[in-house]
């Protein structure tokens, strides 16, 4: 488990120690809005560990104020996207090692509508939009994983994206946040209709775990099923420009064409 808050993640670890009987749950630090943590992270796996057979991309902000990283990246989509696109590509190597291995990747249906805008990524010339930016992430995970089932295409390696359903965590603070009367207007409706944390974990399970899903490798899920993305998250050449940019980003020498 690979967490930002150690605290945290030694209590949901422990948990799961207690729940399964499996005492062999191992907690590591990393923060993706740090390019830096992404690859001490990585070396750190690579040196202590002997094979990776699935990795899941399920970190993510939702639509918070802008803020900039230290790497001077805005933080919706260094996170959601250019954090998890470093991880993966430095533990790549790794994967095909391991394969047949996957990569799950936790997308939204707030891709829909969304577009990668190559000329001002991070909000340097527009007016900043915390939902704008959020699905201009989220599109980047969706064509992320296509591009990465391609380029992975005969490695042994599938890639899989996904909409996990809105879910009842604490993902949504900041909206809330700027809207405290709704917070009190659809606690009830929301109690009702979200899924609870173990049910939006199903269809990251399912990517991970079915088998026979790698003839379905570069394809989008929701409720353990195969969906069609929208139009914008199958651009093919949008996907493999993002890829580019996101090498020249975060610093990779990229030899997978």
């Amino acid at each position: 488990m690979a967490c930002r808050d150690l605290i945290r993640a030694e209590d949901a670890a422990e948990y799961i120690r207690r729940c399964t009987g499996n005492g062999n749950v191992v907690i590591r630090h990393l923060n993706l809005a740090s390019l830096y943590s992404v690859r001490e992270f990585a070396k750190e796996f690579i040196a202590t560990e002997e094979r990776l057979d699935i990795l899941i991309n399920n970190a993510g902000v939702m639509m918070c104020p802008k803020c900039v990283t230290e790497d001077r990246f805005e933080t919706q989509l260094a996170v959601n996207h250019l954090g998890h696109f470093l991880l993966t590509n430095l533990l790549l190597e790794m994967l095909k090692r391991s394969s047949p291995s996957r990569v799950v990747n936790v997308s939204s249906i707030a891709h829909v509508g969304g577009k990668i805008e190559f000329d001002d990524l991070f909000f340097d010339k527009r007016p900043y939009s915390p939902l704008v930016s959020y699905k201009q992430s989220k599109l980047a995970n969706v064509l992320f994983s296509r591009e990465l089932a391609r380029r992975m295409k005969g490695t042994g390696v599938s890639s899989y994206c996904l909409h996990p359903g809105v879910i009842r965590t604490d993902l949504s603070r900041h909206i809330l946040s700027w809207f405290p009367m709704l917070k009190t207007i659809l606690y009830l409706p929301s109690m009702l209709l979200m899924k609870t944390p173990w049910q939006g974990a199903q269809t990251t399970i399912y990517c991970a775990v079915t088998e026979g899903l790698e003839s379905k490798s570069g394809s989008y899920f929701s409720d353990c099923a195969e969906k069609d993305p929208a139009p914008e998250g199958k651009d093919d050449l949008v996907a493999r420009r993002l890829w580019e940019e996101s090498v020249r980003l975060v610093g990779l020498n990229d030899t997978l064409n």
